[in-house]
């Protein structure tokens, strides 16, 4: 049974929205509390949790997870499961969907994410065809082979805020700083920020950051 997504209301008129994916075997509720924090009065906040899926790398056992990964060899192709990651940026996509049908519109939505969260979010500013207002993508990396993609000819508009912990055991700061490089090529508004001395994790600091991403993307109207 999925788990309805933790949904912050806008305290005053709800102008725009952010939908925000965790990483691999949280939920919804794990962000929203740190979110809550920093968002401004007329914001929206979406957090959804991914449906239990078997992860190979972690022995198949079953966990709240947005795609598998069946490799952390940065080098193997198929270190992430395709489709999974392809129904994850549909999912994405309906949800935002559903703000446009309340009058939002989509230069008013950002999206993002940490990790896995982060990682359906740049694929999905990068392939979803829609000028999204923003798209935060924390210790994260773009999953699958961007080869397979079909790319505009044009750079796309949408904002990118990407940050990574120089320090991270997990999802390396090689790969992310990769992964902005590559990024960089394909988006006219791209910022990648290095956090020294931080794991896979969040700081105050990267927060007050993500404050300011969302305020510059979304202003008060």
């Amino acid at each position: 049974m999925n788990i309805p997504p933790v949904i912050l209301n806008a305290s005053k008129k709800h102008t725009a929205t952010l939908v925000f994916l965790h990483g691999l075997g949280d939920t919804g509720v794990g962000w929203a509390g740190a979110l809550n924090t920093i968002k401004p009065d007329y914001l929206k906040v979406i957090c959804p949790t991914a449906p239990m899926l078997p992860v190979t790398i972690n022995g198949g056992m079953a966990m709240p997870a947005w795609y598998d990964i069946m490799s952390l060899d940065e080098n193997d192709k198929l270190r992430e499961d395709g489709g999974g990651v392809q129904e994850s940026v549909d999912y994405l996509i309906n949800v935002v969907n559903g703000e446009l049908r309340h009058n939002i519109k989509p230069e008013r939505v950002i999206i993002g994410g940490f990790s896995q969260g982060g990682a359906v979010a740049l694929r999905t500013a990068l392939t979803g065809g829609v000028r999204f207002g923003g798209c935060v993508g924390l210790s994260c990396y773009l999953p699958g082979d961007v080869d397979d993609i079909s790319l505009p000819d044009q750079p796309i508009q949408t904002p990118i805020f990407q940050a990574h912990g120089d320090s991270d055991e997990v999802v390396t700061h090689s790969r992310g700083l990769k992964t902005s490089q590559l990024l960089q090529k394909y988006f006219a508004n791209h910022k990648f920020v290095t956090y020294p001395g931080m794991g896979h994790e969040g700081t105050l600091q990267e927060l007050k950051n993500v404050k300011q991403f969302i305020e510059s993307c979304c202003p008060p109207e």
